[in-house]
């Protein structure tokens, strides 16, 4: 932790139909995953809410594996489901540094991060 963190950050990911209209319904959930060398790890799920959007809560706990162990900037990827069926999964996000201070205050400025819009096919 670089001193100006609590070690939990926030990412949100977006989720449109291939028309660009937020996914919403029953049954879509999301996972956030940390590619590692040996073994991805899913770092958390969660249903999308009413505009199409999965928030994960995070820590710097999460983040360190077996594999990566003094890891602090993941190489994240998105999965959507609908209905336990993976329908989409994301480029990898390589080195997301959640902990990067803003080069003029100082301030943490990237606790939390969103990725998206994912065009999805349902």
């Amino acid at each position: 932790m670089n001193g100006k963190t609590s070690g939990l950050f926030c990412a949100i990911a977006f989720f449109t139909d291939e028309n660009g209209k937020p996914l919403e319904g029953k049954g879509w959930t999301a996972t956030i995953s940390d590619q590692d060398i040996l073994v991805d790890e899913c770092l958390g799920k969660a249903r999308l809410d009413n505009d199409g959007h999965a928030k994960f809560l995070l820590s710097v706990a999460d983040i360190k594996s077996l594999d990566s162990w003094g890891e602090r900037t993941p190489d994240i990827y998105f999965t959507l489901f609908k209905d336990d069926v993976e329908i989409f999964r994301s480029e990898v996000f390589e080195n997301v540094d959640f902990e990067a201070l803003d080069e003029v205050s100082g301030d943490a400025g990237q606790i939390t991060q969103e990725f998206g819009p994912f065009k999805a096919k349902p």
